[in-house]
């Protein structure tokens, strides 16, 4: 075997590429359309059924027990569900008239007390007005508070400041700050 015979290496890479380029510019893509293949009529007919492995519905001639009883059972319970129903209806009605007329109530007694309160309000203000000129300072003090001894009705306790206040109506502040700056 002679070398001289085979071709050179970088001879036969050129042709090579040469030869790679020519085959992939003469190839070009083939796209073929799609059929639909024929279906026969049989084929056809099983795309009609939805659920192909669906059975068909049992026929039944007479009902059993069980089937009756449920029947049965079901109209009861839709018959005292209905009752309830107007029922609970009546009873929300009753229940709204009941609401309706505690708040009136509520709206007429409310009225009258506001109507005493500000009628006792007056009254004082007048007496108060009246008695400006007459009283003394604390004589108005003491009519104004509860001297009398005994807890508040509220259970909060003010002996402290009816001792104050007893204090001093007998002895006023004027003869006190006196009486403490004379030992000064």
């Amino acid at each position: 075997m002679d070398f001289e015979d085979i071709p050179a290496a970088e001879d036969e890479g050129v042709v090579y590429e040469q030869q790679e380029e020519s085959v992939f510019e003469q190839q070009e893509p083939v796209y073929e359309q799609y059929e639909e293949p024929a279906y026969t009529a049989q084929e056809q007919a099983y795309d009609v059924i939805e659920e192909p492995y669906s059975m068909p519905e049992p026929e039944h001639h007479e009902e059993d027990a069980l089937t009756k009883f449920n029947k049965e059972w079901n109209a009861k319970l839709d018959a005292k569900r209905e009752a309830e129903f107007e029922k609970e209806k009546k009873v929300r009605a009753e229940s709204e008239e009941a609401k309706a007329n505690w708040n009136t109530q509520r709206e007429i007694r409310l009225k009258a007390k506001k109507e005493t309160n500000r009628s006792e309000e007056q009254v004082l203000q007048e007496q108060l007005l009246s008695e400006v000129d007459n009283l003394k300072t604390w004589e108005r003090v003491s009519k104004l508070i509860d001297a009398g001894e005994g807890v508040d009705t509220k259970g909060s306790d003010t002996g402290r400041m009816r001792k104050l206040f007893i204090q001093l109506k007998n002895e006023p502040l004027e003869v006190t700050r006196a009486a403490a700056g004379a030992v000064c």
